[in-house]
């Protein structure tokens, strides 16, 4: 790998956190970082962080979304809305088949379950 392609893979995580809510796919992201070929993204960023962009994209939303649901200030069809999910029932969809939870079990948890359960879904990246 390039210098230059190790320092643009180096910043694909903060680049996805600043555009977290425009970003629901491997191809947007890889799109974000300037790839034409998503395929060419997601082999630099397994090389680089070790895990899948598509598994880590999942847990970066997944730990966004808890911290949305936790704030208590939006209903779940905003919080759903403002991630690119059509509804409130997709997103409880979302969250029960990565999760194994519904939002209102979320919001009740205490932080270190939250953690523990996206610790089970896992990511390398930190």
């Amino acid at each position: 790998m390039m210098m230059g392609d190790q320092k643009k893979i180096s910043e694909a995580v903060d680049k996805l956190k600043a555009n977290l809510y425009e970003t629901a796919s491997v191809q947007q992201w890889a799109n974000l970082m300037g790839y034409e070929c998503p395929k060419l993204f997601a082999r630099k960023f397994q090389r680089y962080y070790e895990v899948r962009p598509n598994r880590y994209l999942k847990y970066l939303r997944l730990k966004y979304i808890s911290e949305e649901l936790r704030k208590r200030s939006y209903s779940n069809f905003e919080v759903a809305r403002k991630f690119g999910v059509v509804d409130e029932i997709a997103l409880n969809k979302y969250i029960n088949y990565h999760l194994k939870c519904s939002p209102t079990e979320l919001k009740m948890m205490k932080q270190a379950q939250i953690e523990e359960k996206l610790e089970k879904f896992g990511s390398k990246v930190r």
